[in-house]
């Protein structure tokens, strides 16, 4: 199965666990992404899935066309960048949630509401907004 983010990101799955997962899987693994397997948790918007990369949790949340959300254990700017690719877009901010995950964020529509909501929240620590490209 030859599959992208345009068939689970860009556009609204099937709601089918078992093929968000293929879909998923397979577009990490083209773009080189190796030792990950997530499984689905929630098959309706917001999709959800869990998984590890080597020995780190990884957690997928996304509505589809409007934004992706990454949470891990610790920064890794390799899954960061293979996201980068896979969803065509440059991640807008990234924090340590309250749980002390650290998230990243990419949205469709910039992300500026986003970015308001999470600035000054005491939930979020170490707030930062990646550069965006000049448009």
């Amino acid at each position: 199965m030859t599959t992208d983010s345009r068939t689970w990101f860009y556009s609204t799955p099937e709601q089918r666990p078992y093929y968000i997962e293929e879909r998923v899987n397979q577009t990490l693994w083209k773009h080189r992404l190796q030792n990950i397997f997530m499984t689905c948790t929630k098959h309706t918007p917001p999709f959800r899935m869990e998984g590890r990369w080597y020995d780190m949790p990884v957690t997928f949340e996304w509505q589809p066309g409007k934004y992706f959300l990454l949470r891990t254990s610790k920064e890794s700017k390799e899954l960061i960048g293979v996201l980068r690719q896979v969803l065509m877009m440059p991640p807008v901010l990234s924090y340590q949630d309250i749980d002390g995950m650290y998230a990243v964020e990419w949205h469709t529509d910039g992300g500026e509401t986003r970015w308001r909501e999470v600035q000054g929240n005491p939930h979020y620590q170490g707030v930062r907004r990646f550069k965006q490209p000049a448009r």
